[in-house]
């Protein structure tokens, strides 16, 4: 197979859409390069998709393979006190994570997305290694 390298041409309009679909700021001058390296992927695709395919199977992995799961067997495990006592945070009996959601609709402190200081309060003291 020959590989074409102008079969597909992106526009810098075209780069400009995706740019802001991506919600990407992109300068003129990588609209430019990028219009050229997208093509360029667009064409390898195009090879790909040329390859004789209709008598291959589909696959999911290059090699035959079984079934690779051990038995799912209860064992021994270490107790939750050991575990949390590494954990940076823990409340519980269970790992304290930066909230990164809205807030649960339970919480009475504040909406369900949580307040502007509440979120910029928790990004405070996560960047200082701390939970809100």
């Amino acid at each position: 197979m020959e590989f074409h390298p102008s079969m597909s041409t992106l526009s810098r309009k075209d780069v400009a859409h995706l740019a802001r679909l991506a919600r990407l700021a992109v300068t003129d001058e990588e609209l430019d390069l990028y219009a050229g390296q997208l093509s360029a992927v667009l064409d390898a695709v195009a090879q790909v998709q040329k390859a004789p395919v209709e008598d291959v199977p589909p696959t999911t992995h290059a090699v035959p393979m079984t079934n690779v799961f051990r038995e799912d067997v209860a064992r021994p495990s270490l107790p939750p006190e050991v575990v949390l006592a590494g954990a940076p945070a823990a409340e519980d009996g269970r790992f304290r994570v930066p909230r990164i959601l809205g807030r649960r609709r339970d919480d009475s402190r504040a909406s369900i997305a949580g307040s502007a200081s509440d979120r910029g309060a928790e990004r405070g003291a996560e960047s200082r290694g701390g939970m809100a």
